[in-house]
Formats: C-alpha cells, sequence, structure tokens
C-alpha cells in the first residue's frame, strides 16, 4: 500500500493505492492521526484502492469517528468491489461517499 497525503484550506487528502488490510491497516490509522488534528476535513480517497479487508472497513470508522466533531470525513471514488463491501457493512449509512 502505498499513501500520498497532501493539505490545502483545513482539508486534508489521503490518497490509498494497492491493498488496505491488516498489515497495511495500522499505516492509514497512523497517518489519519497524524492530519486529522489539523484539519477540518479529511477525504479518504480509494480510487485506487483494490481491495480493503475488516482492518481497512475498521480504519474508515476510525477515520470517520475522529473527523466526526469537525468538518466531516468523506470517502471519495471507491471502486465497485470496495463500495460493495462498504455496503455490506451497513457503513454507507454513516459515511459520506462520493463518486
Amino acid at each position: 500500500m502505498n499513501l500520498k497525503t497532501t493539505a490545502e484550506n483545513n482539508t486534508a487528502t489521503i490518497a490509498i493505492d494497492g491493498r488496505l488490510d491488516t498489515m497495511t491497516s495500522p499505516e492509514l490509522i497512523a497517518e489519519i492521526g497524524k492530519v486529522a488534528p489539523a484539519n477540518d476535513k479529511l477525504i479518504l480517497d480509494v480510487s485506487r484502492l483494490e481491495y480493503i479487508s475488516s482492518a481497512g472497513v475498521r480504519a474508515l470508522v476510525t477515520a470517520h469517528k475522529q473527523m466526526a466533531k469537525k468538518g466531516g470525513f468523506t470517502v471519495k471514488s471507491p471502486s465497485k468491489n470496495v463500495l460493495e463491501i462498504i455496503k455490506l457493512t451497513g457503513l454507507t449509512a454513516i459515511l459520506n461517499i462520493q463518486d
């Protein structure tokens, strides 16, 4: 997994490339922990995410919780497969998902 983080106008964007699973989700959670305090909004660009496991889903929940009292959290451009996993977990009811 590769992460690329950018920040502008109190909005941080973390782009994920590869697989988000048990081995890689701690890296994403650590990155979220770094950028969340300094930004009002967080965008997770998952357009290049190939796979997400339950550990990856937990990372999405972590981001949502950290940003809930701020400007918000968005999951951007999930593939059909990633979106299906998010739907199966029921998180579409609480997550802001953009095409």
